[in-house]
């Protein structure tokens, strides 16, 4: 048999589900509200599956943050929690959306870089000018390349060792590269 809570507020079913901390109060205000949380979530997250995925995401984040958030205005307080809820899901996508197109980047340069596969050097002439057109770099990229390709140093690991910053790393290495290459690519013309 269901229990019906329509007669009851919003504030008093929050705080009986604070008291008694059982789950029926909570699944009566994640109901009452679900076509706004949904449709919230649709509007930030324009994705059917995402919105589906973010509002579970909701559901389980109130059973914690109602037991130790004081709510006296539960609409407008579930409201922040979903557009907050939906940001965070949105950033995570971001950064998981960047990191796949830096690997992708990075594949992509390794690829055209890899210099062994280069049709007019034979290997043993591309490590002597390979040694060569390094020797050429300015010092914070020699040392750079030096640390990241041969020494296999993550960037932190470079910085702690170099004392650079760490954009100053990246930057480093990758204009290195591309001088690299420039280098490498005048010796086979």
């Amino acid at each position: 048999m269901k229990v019906i809570y329509s007669n009851k507020s919003d504030e008093e079913l929050v705080e009986l589900y604070q008291v008694t901390q059982k789950n029926h109060y909570l699944v009566h205000l994640y109901d009452r509200y679900f076509h706004l949380i949904y449709g919230s979530c649709l509007k930030h997250l324009e994705s059917e599956n995402d919105a589906k995925d973010v509002c579970m995401e909701i559901y389980e984040l109130l059973a914690q943050k109602l037991l130790s958030h004081q709510v006296n205005h539960y609409k407008s307080w579930l409201y922040r929690v979903t557009f907050n809820q939906c940001m965070q899901f949105l950033r995570k996508k971001k950064q998981r959306t960047e990191k796949i197109k830096e690997f992708k980047l990075n594949q992509d340069e390794n690829m055209e870089f890899n210099l062994f596969y280069h049709p007019n050097i034979n290997k043993e002439e591309l490590l002597v000018h390979l040694e060569n057109c390094i020797e050429k770099l300015k010092e914070e990229q020699k040392k750079s390349i030096q640390l990241f390709y041969l020494k296999q140093l993550c960037y932190n690991e470079i910085v702690e060792q170099t004392g650079y910053a760490l954009k100053k790393v990246k930057s480093y290495i990758q204009n290195g590269k591309r001088n690299l290459k420039i280098c490498i690519e005048s010796k086979s013309e």
